[in-house]
């Protein structure tokens, strides 16, 4: 109530200010801009307690139930976009061996995705069967040649 009562003598006091000013400005155009401001003065003296009373306004929180962490969206899109990297790159090494008769198992890239989506690749990784490991100088030289960048080659192992 102390507050309601401060703010109604503030604006009790700015409007007898503002009238007191508006008959001492003279009848020029001076005085005529300066009869302009005195409304803004009683407006700024009408609107003090706004951010008080604004701050004290809670505003309704949304339901959390069912909405997923940003930290979890980010990581399996990271995965996501790990995963169709890695299939692409199987795809053109397959289609490059494909000619000898050779075939890849699995593409593993060390991966590196930055905030504003550049992808930068590391090591590439490449599985294939003990047949095509014999051939392992020729199969990463049509490999690397297809990829553009060093490849390494690992032995497929299946598990049972």
């Amino acid at each position: 109530m102390d507050g309601f009562r401060g703010w109604a003598v503030v604006v009790c006091t700015a409007a007898v200010v503002c009238t007191l000013l508006r008959r001492l400005f003279p009848d020029t155009l001076l005085g005529q801009q300066g009869r302009m401001l005195l409304p803004c003065v009683f407006m700024c003296a009408l609107l003090t307690p706004l951010p008080t009373l604004l701050a004290g306004i809670r505003l309704p929180t949304l339901p959390t139930a069912g909405v997923t962490d940003t930290a979890v969206l980010e990581a399996r899109m990271q995965q996501q976009l790990t995963a169709r990297v890695n299939a692409s790159l199987l795809a053109m090494a397959n289609q490059a061996l494909e000619g000898y008769g050779w075939q890849a198992k699995k593409v593993v890239t060390d991966m590196d995705i930055g905030e504003d989506g550049s992808i930068s690749m590391g090591q590439i990784t490449l599985y294939v069967d003990e047949r095509t490991a014999r051939s392992s100088a020729a199969v990463r030289q049509v490999v690397e040649k297809r990829l553009g960048t060093e490849v390494v080659l690992a032995l497929w192992e299946e598990t049972p």
